[in-house]
């Protein structure tokens, strides 16, 4: 009888332990295909939809005579080798010389940049060119607060000293603010050196950027604008200056306010992407620091959503983006725990099957959506094998960049003055 029990007990000792075991292998599993969930989300999924969305919607009807007083603000500092091109562009727009000023907020230059730029101001009075200085170097942020004291403009559109506008960015932009609802406006991001082979890849990534925005204004809001060209209502944002990415900071400022912004894929800037490692690095940790500035000062609006944009677009376009490292860190550790090579070797060949998929659908979406109603006009919207490794090659740089952003940020190693990407002012 003793023996009965003591194996009675020995059996369900291991059923229990048996059991354990089991539900630490589903626990594991299902933690591992959340994962890869996230993941695709973010690099394929939440492209895909945006870009649906963007092929299904209806052009909006603008009313071109809506022509509000601009107000055009370009912070400077050293930018003596772009400035003059600069200040030529801005004042040869397709939009009424009478309708717009134009603001050079200096932060202590001390290059040529001043002398070039009252040169314009004591000549060129239609469009005005203002040379204010700030006096000393605060970071852009500050720069835009200060300029807004010279404007008379109702609408504030800020820009880089290194970019070039096209034409009919004026006249494209202004007649969404016609709209109360609309509080700011991006337009479009296209890299001026495509050939150079990091700038390639770049150029990718702005490409998935213009398909999630021209989904995203659809929904809801545009999750951001750009730094190089953003235009709002001057009365309802100010610039934070402790953040190092203002423009994504005064972005959702202007959305929690109730304001939607907008997207004009038509209104095109360009800028030359960095060409080197290093200012890639320097240019991508900066912005990922910003991002997750961002995060942190605003997170009781996005821990309790009200609208798409807190719920659905800033989740899947920036959050995820900043805790995507951890995540594909985390997959490796989880098949050690597992240790059971059926299983890893499934989800594996899972994951890359339906994420190749995937890549596909949003190379094909990406493909219609560049060659409709594009103003861009590109030879090739295809991507070769050559590429596709490239692509591969920036993406997983980037990764480490906001892992390393994570550690600057944590330690507070960070400024808000601008470091330039030098090759990027050629």
């Amino acid at each position: 009888m003793a023996l009965d029990l003591r194996l009675l007990r020995y059996s369900n000792h291991k059923r229990i332990k048996w059991g354990d075991e089991k539900l630490k292998l589903l626990v594991l599993m299902v933690l591992l295909y959340f994962i890869s969930f996230l993941l695709i989300w973010q690099f394929v999924g939440y492209p895909i939809l945006m870009a649906l969305v963007a092929i299904k919607s209806k052009p909006k009807n603008k009313d071109y005579s809506y022509q509000p007083f601009v107000s055009i603000l370009v912070p400077t500092y050293n930018e003596s080798q772009v400035i003059r091109k600069r200040i030529e562009n801005l004042i040869d727009l397709n939009y009424p010389k009478d309708k717009y000023e134009i603001i050079v907020v200096d932060s202590g230059s001390t290059d040529d940049t001043s002398k070039i730029v009252k040169e314009f101001s004591e000549r060129n009075k239609n469009p005005l060119v203002k040379f204010v200085e700030e006096g000393e170097r605060r970071g852009k942020a500050s720069a835009i607060n200060f300029g807004k004291r010279f404007a008379k403009g109702e609408i504030i559109l800020v820009t880089d000293a290194n970019s070039i506008f096209d034409k009919n960015v004026l006249r494209e932009i202004m007649p969404h603010f016609k709209d109360p609802k609309v509080g700011a406006v991006g337009g479009r991001f296209i890299v001026m050196n495509p050939d150079d082979s990091l700038a390639s890849s770049t150029q990718f990534y702005w490409d998935l950027e213009y398909i999630m925005r021209r989904g995203e204004r659809v929904v809801d809001s545009a999750c951001l604008f750009h730094g190089e060209i953003n235009a709002w209502r001057k009365d309802i944002v100010d610039a934070d200056t402790g953040m190092l990415s203002e423009d994504l900071d005064m972005a959702i400022q202007i959305r929690k306010k109730g304001y939607r912004i907008e997207y004009e894929p038509k209104a095109v800037v360009y800028e030359p992407a960095p060409t080197t490692v290093e200012d890639q690095i320097r240019q991508r940790k900066r912005t990922s620091i910003g991002t997750i500035q961002n995060l942190f000062k605003h997170w009781k609006y996005f821990l309790l959503p009200r609208d798409w944009y807190s719920f659905l677009i800033f989740p899947s376009h920036k959050t995820l983006t900043m805790f995507s490292p951890f995540l594909l860190i985390a997959t490796p550790l989880i098949y050690l725990l597992v240790w059971d090579i059926k299983v890893i070797l499934l989800h594996l060949l899972l994951t890359i099957l339906v994420f190749s998929i995937l890549l596909y659908v949003t190379l094909y979406l990406r493909g219609r959506l560049l060659e409709a109603g594009n103003p861009v006009k590109r030879e090739n919207h295809g991507i070769s094998f050559l590429s596709l490794f490239k692509i591969a090659y920036y993406v997983l740089l980037n990764e480490y960049l906001i892992l390393l952003a994570w550690k600057d940020f944590i330690l507070r190693r960070y400024s808000v003055l601008w470091e330039k990407a030098k090759t990027t002012r050629t």
